[in-house]
This record gives structure tokens, C-alpha cells and sequence, in this order.
């Protein structure tokens, strides 16, 4: 008797949209995007996860480079996409008093330090766009 062959498993990569506004370094806690473009949020149980050829097609929407400093020149990642489970190695317990608290202390978070956000952008991820896709409407046609 031979045993059926199984079939390969099929992943597809998830992305929580990163964000680090030069503003937000004082946060406790790095800031995701939430579900469907909708607000941000600390806790990784709060944050959205996005296909790859959402990022790819949403451009500099989901990626976007910015001066980081009126000292100097310097263009640093502010927005962009990390693999949720790169992400997620990162994960612990928020605070459960004072500044970094939470509603019901919901986790896990991401502290925010400046090597936290050194090795978030190390782990930036580029996803390509299928080539049958066509580019995203930014809505600028007709103007």
C-alpha cells in the first residue's frame, strides 16, 4: 500500500506595518498600524497583519523615508514592513503601572529604544508586487 503524497504546505507571509515617527520616540512602545489602515496601536494583538501584495501595492503608503533630524542630512525608514513573526520574536509583557500601561494590559509590545528601532529597520521587508498585478490607483488620475 503507498501513502498518498501531501501536498507542499502553502505560507504566505504576513507584515505588521511598522511606524517610527521621529515624534514617537519618546513612546513607551513602538507604534503598528492597526487593521485595514485604521489608526495605530502598541500591542501586537491590536495591529494588523498585511499580505505581501498589499504592501507591495500600496507603495510609499506602507514604506515611506523620511529626514529624521533638522541637525544634518539623514534619511532614515520611518513606515514600513516587518514580518509579523520577526516582529513577534521582539514581544513581551507591557508595563502594568505608570506611563506604559495598557487597557487589560494587553500584549505583547515592542519597547521603544533606539536599538529596537535599529533592528526593526535591519528586518525591513520590500515585498515585490506580482507581475500580473497592476500598480495601486492613488487616486491622482484626472487631476
Amino acid at each position: 500500500m503507498t501513502t498518498p503524497a501531501l501536498a507542499p504546505e502553502v505560507r504566505e507571509d504576513l507584515f505588521y506595518i511598522v511606524d517610527l515617527r521621529p515624534e514617537w520616540n519618546k513612546n513607551p512602545y513602538v507604534s503598528f498600524w492597526r487593521p485595514d489602515d485604521a489608526g495605530y496601536c502598541y500591542s501586537l494583538a491590536w495591529a494588523g497583519k498585511y499580505t505581501a501584495e498589499r504592501v507591495a501595492q500600496g507603495g510609499s503608503y506602507y514604506t515611506y523615508k523620511a529626514w529624521t533630524s533638522p541637525k544634518g542630512p539623514g534619511r532614515l525608514f520611518t513606515r514600513f514592513a516587518v514580518r509579523c513573526a520577526d516582529v513577534e520574536a521582539f514581544g513581551e509583557a507591557p508595563d502594568t503601572e505608570g506611563r506604559g500601561r495598557i487597557d487589560g494590559n494587553t500584549g505583547p509590545v515592542l519597547r521603544m529604544s533606539g536599538a529596537m528601532r535599529n533592528a526593526l529597520r535591519r528586518l525591513r521587508c520590500s515585498p515585490k508586487a506580482p507581475l500580473d498585478t497592476p500598480p495601486a490607483d492613488t487616486g491622482e488620475a484626472g487631476r
